[in-house]
Order: structure tokens, then sequence, then C-alpha cells
């Protein structure tokens, strides 16, 4: 279990109860839990102040994901293991992406 690691996890819903299984990027790692974006492929749709949040994973088919998916930095979810770790990473971001991503993120906030 790394950063940057691709895992199917159950991730809270914003609004409301409940949750649901969706890809998940690990970004960091403690004794009890784990810290999560979740990445989406749902983007054609989204308002223009929500698209601003989604950053592209261009290496999307490498990092294990099924269609073109972004990577939504709106909230760090914090996870316990045991929803993430239950099952094997899907795939991991490429150097490319992971550079990327930081620079989105340092340009968003």
């Amino acid at each position: 279990m790394e950063s940057m690691d691709i895992y199917i996890a159950n991730v809270p819903f914003d609004e409301g109860t409940g949750s649901k299984d969706r890809p998940a990027l690990v970004i960091k790692v403690d004794q009890e839990r784990v810290m999560v974006f979740k990445v989406t492929s749902q983007y054609q749709d989204k308002l223009p102040q929500i698209k601003r949040l989604y950053c592209p994973i261009k290496d999307w088919q490498q990092a294990g994901l099924k269609k073109q998916s972004y990577v939504d930095i709106h909230r760090l979810y914090r996870l316990s293991k045991k929803w993430v770790f239950s099952h094997q990473p899907i795939g991991k971001l490429t150097a490319g992406d992971c550079l990327a991503l930081f620079n989105f993120i340092k340009n968003a906030k």
C-alpha cells in the first residue's frame, strides 16, 4: 500500500447518507486511516466550478481504470484501512500524472 495507488474503496457520499464503492487514489496512510481523493469518470455534465477541481488522469489505462477519469480534489476523505485495503490495488498513477496532480492541486488552491 503506497501513495498514488488506486483502490476500489467504499467512499461516503458528500450529501446525505450512504456510500459507494468507487476508485480512490491513496494520498497518505497512517496507523488507522487512509487519506484518499475519489476518482470519477463523470465530467461532461458538471458545472464549471466543479470541473475546475477535477484533475484529468492522462494515463488512465496504465492506472488500471476502464475509461477516462479524473481525480476529484474538492475533498480529502479519511477512510478506515479495512474499507480501502480489503482488495488489491487496481493500479497506480504514472510519474507524469503524479506531477500533473501535484501542480494541479498547487494551482487550484
